[in-house]
């Protein structure tokens, strides 16, 4: 009697899971077993009630059970979502939400030889990482365990052998050869990373609009209609999908016309220190600074002068930014600049201090004119 009414019992709790499921689906989490919303250490029981064959009172999404993201559930799935739990958790994305990859094996196209492509890292995993081509869409399974050097947004010139693209649903997978940094010179009329970081008091859906006298060449997350994250204290950013990001990325070609009356004309080999000090003056804290160093200092270092000028109204006015709730403290800093093969004189331009106070929205980005 005892064994027909528990079996009652679980038929019970399945009808019901199945009719919640039917109306309304929730995206998996990676990690989480059960589909509570959380991990939590019964997910790591359920699991390995499940590699042993018991049935569990519940259905258990494959997906979001493969704690590595590896494409196949095993114990050492188990194994990870233990050590996520006691704070060890490598390269893992554990309690984001999945990360789709649909590669359909019997349509993906074998490629003979080795080739390279330019891709953005857009998820890492303990054995394989996942990028995408900004040109064709296509995004790519990579298998090689990456060194702690590369970073979700990275930008990447990879060299992959033993691959296959499915052409119809742009997606492809091969093993890593080579991998490095994608240096690309500057182009003269584009607008290049301006970035938005999001520090709240405390953790806020936070809605960002641009609107452009120009149109956009790149934007990560995608912009769609704008950006809608939830911004925690620290500067991490939410997107609706659960993806983490540290900033919000975007590139374009505006119709601006920069005012170079005043700047500053400065050797190459004392770029370096004149970005750190004047950003620093600007507002910028140590993260934000070394994020805009590292990326323009590489194309300025080695030239005999650099003539700066950071814009205001003539960068703002092209690039309108509306943020909900609106910040207590915004900082935008915009450099344009050119190089010159002999010292130049110009006016030195006076640069403005802002204090950061409550919440605070900070933009950096650039320009290289001639």
């Amino acid at each position: 009697m005892k064994r027909i009414i528990s079996v009652i019992i679980t038929l019970v709790m399945l009808m019901s899971i199945a009719a919640v499921n039917a109306h309304a689906y929730v995206e998996p989490v990676v990690g989480d077993v059960d589909g509570s919303g959380l991990v939590e250490i019964d997910d790591a029981t359920f699991l390995q009630r499940k590699l042993i064959n018991i049935p569990l009172p519940f259905y258990c999404e494959e997906i979001a059970a493969d704690a590595d993201e590896d494409g196949f559930v095993t114990i050492l799935d188990v194994t990870y979502i233990q050590r996520w739990l006691i704070g060890l958790r490598y390269h893992l994305n554990i309690g984001e939400q999945v990360f789709r990859f649909d590669l359909v094996d019997s349509i993906a196209e074998s490629i003979p030889e080795e080739f390279k492509e330019i891709l953005y890292i857009q998820r890492i995993c303990p054995t394989h990482f996942f990028a995408s081509s900004n040109i064709s869409g296509t995004i790519y399974k990579i298998n090689a365990r990456l060194s702690d050097e590369w970073c979700v947004g990275d930008e990447v010139e990879v060299t992959l052998a033993n691959a296959r693209i499915d052409i119809n649903n742009f997606y492809g997978d091969g093993d890593l050869l080579t991998i490095e940094p994608y240096i690309h010179y500057p182009h003269e009329h584009t607008v290049y990373k301006p970035v938005i970081y999001l520090y709240p008091e405390e953790e806020t859906e936070v809605s960002v609009k641009l609107d452009l006298d120009g149109e956009f060449l790149y934007t990560y997350p995608e912009y769609k209609d704008g950006w809608t994250v939830t911004a925690s204290p620290d500067g991490t950013l939410t997107d609706e999908s659960g993806a983490k990001h540290p900033y919000l990325f975007w590139e374009a070609n505006l119709n601006a016309e920069y005012d170079f009356s005043t700047g500053f004309c400065i050797k190459g080999s004392d770029t370096e220190a004149f970005l750190r000090d004047s950003l620093s003056t600007m507002g910028l804290n140590e993260k934000e600074a070394d994020d805009f160093i590292d990326f323009w200092l590489r194309f300025m270092q080695d030239n005999p002068y650099n003539v700066i000028s950071f814009q205001t109204e003539a960068y703002t006015d092209s690039a309108k930014l509306d943020i909900t709730p609106q910040p207590d403290t915004t900082i935008r800093v915009f450099m344009t600049w050119y190089t010159s093969d002999e010292a130049v004189e110009i006016p030195a331009q006076t640069l403005v201090s802002t204090e950061r106070n409550g919440f605070t929205a900070v933009e950096w980005g650039g320009q290289k004119c001639g």
